[in-house]
């Protein structure tokens, strides 16, 4: 009895100071500052103890037909369709049907001799080494027999690199392992089970109730995007709401789908061959914080959807925030509607630097990714990558900035003579990444 008087008064306790850390209208201005009210919005679902603390509906649902969204809307989640396939491998594991630590050659025939060491963490885990590809239209087995024509990027188990790739072989493997198909599997043991009924596997014909069109920006003007072809997939097929994805979250955190152990085990960032530790278990990133209190997360992007969901274990906090248009920085939102959730609002130390000393930044800086244009305006530095939405950067010391209002510093690395090589993109939840650096290509103008 008084073991649960105690527990009791610390969720009142905790609910207590969550109540008051929680203040909507900060909550509200974080999002709306981001979101213009006749462009493409969003949904944004804050939940204690499973109990939804905020929610917020911002933007448009449809431009053509001037709808305002609404909280219950469906959106493409994208690759946090990733988690979902982990889980179901996971009960394939607990049933004995299958170890992950089992070679994929066991379950897929006529491997190449290259893919003998991949085991089923490694495409958990994204370090088998195939890389990633687009997913053509066909059956799947068709697909991985294209993947199977390419070399590895690196010995299995020896690096980390995100691929789609590896979640289609794995949905593969769940068909194989089940008797049934991807999406049916996951209708019986996961969706109709936990009562996610807002919650669909991709098909771009059916008539989907609350679905929302997304958008490209292009200059000052969204277009709608189409759909893009090729075979729905295990890394990225689902369409949920934020209020499902709560659902999905308290059942994990209950037990309600695996073991807890073995969900702390997807939790675990995963150990490469040499012993370093990733920022990623299986389906989730791990090992990040904000403000100090550890998280796991995973966002997702389908074309013109963007969407993120954090959960932090120790504070039993699930955020999650779904846009219907392709310019939106969700996991910047995320992490800030986090830090003032938890109220440690994020505290930017800004130096002053005069305008000379800030147009020696100014320029074009390029990865494998795109290009980067920093430009000074109104005695401001501004990032823009291609024709995303343009991010002020703070100066809080020479050579390093931030993101305003984010966990992510910009570092410029210079050579001996003192000039300029290129800009670092180090975020602070994951101080052991280190990001390749962004080149200098040139000066923008002055």
């Amino acid at each position: 009895m008084k073991k649960t008087l105690q527990t009791l008064l610390m969720l009142f306790f905790a609910t207590y100071v969550f109540s008051q850390t929680a203040n909507t209208a900060v909550l509200d201005q974080i999002i709306d500052s981001r979101f213009k009210p006749d462009e493409p919005g969003g949904t944004a679902i804050i939940a204690q103890h499973g109990k939804i603390v905020y929610e917020h509906a911002f933007g448009m649902a449809n431009l053509e037909l001037n709808v305002k969204m609404q909280p219950d809307m469906v959106f493409g989640i994208g690759s946090m369709t990733k988690q979902f396939t982990a889980i179901c491998i996971l009960q394939l594991m607990e049933q004995g049907k299958l170890n992950v630590t089992d070679p994929i050659s066991k379950y897929i025939a006529d491997c190449p001799e290259s893919w003998q060491p991949i085991t089923i963490e490694n495409l958990l885990s994204h370090t088998s080494g195939i890389a990633d590809q687009p997913i053509p239209d066909g059956p799947v087995i068709n697909v991985i027999k294209v993947y199977q024509a390419k070399p590895l990027s690196f010995k299995p188990g020896s690096k980390y690199f995100y691929a789609n790739s590896e979640y289609v072989i794995l949905g593969y493997i769940i068909e194989q392992v089940s008797g049934i198909a991807y999406a049916d599997y996951l209708k019986k043991n996961i969706l109709i089970p936990l009562g996610m009924a807002h919650t669909y596997y991709q098909d771009d014909r059916a008539v989907i109730p609350g679905r929302v069109p997304s958008y490209l920006p292009r200059g000052h003007v969204f277009r709608n995007v189409l759909p893009q072809g090729g075979s729905a997939s295990a890394a990225g097929a689902l369409l949920s709401t934020t209020h499902d994805l709560l659902l999905w979250n308290q059942a994990l955190v209950a037990g309600r789908l695996v073991k807890k152990e073995t969900l702390d085990k997807a939790w675990t960032s995963f150990k490469l061959n040499n012993g370093k530790e990733i920022n990623y278990g299986y389906g989730w990133q791990t090992g990040g914080h904000i403000q100090g209190s550890p998280i796991v997360e995973h966002g997702g992007v389908a074309v013109g959807y963007v969407t993120d969901a954090i959960y932090m274990p120790k504070e039993d906090i699930y955020i999650a925030l779904f846009a219907n248009q392709r310019s939106a920085l969700i996991d910047f939102i995320t992490d800030e509607l986090a830090a003032n959730i938890i109220g440690k609002p994020y505290s930017i130390h800004a130096i002053d630097l005069s305008d000379d000393s800030l147009k020696v930044y100014t320029g074009n800086y390029a990865d494998s990714t795109g290009v980067r244009t920093i430009v000074l305006t109104n005695h401001k530095l501004f990032y823009q990558h291609g024709s995303g939405p343009k991010l002020p950067l703070t100066p809080c010391g020479i050579d390093w900035f931030y993101f305003d209002n984010t966990q992510v510093t910009g570092v410029i690395e210079r050579d001996p003579y003192g000039r300029i090589l290129g800009m670092v993109l180090m975020d602070r939840r994951y101080p052991g990444q280190r990001p390749p650096m962004m080149k200098r290509i040139d000066r923008a103008a002055d």
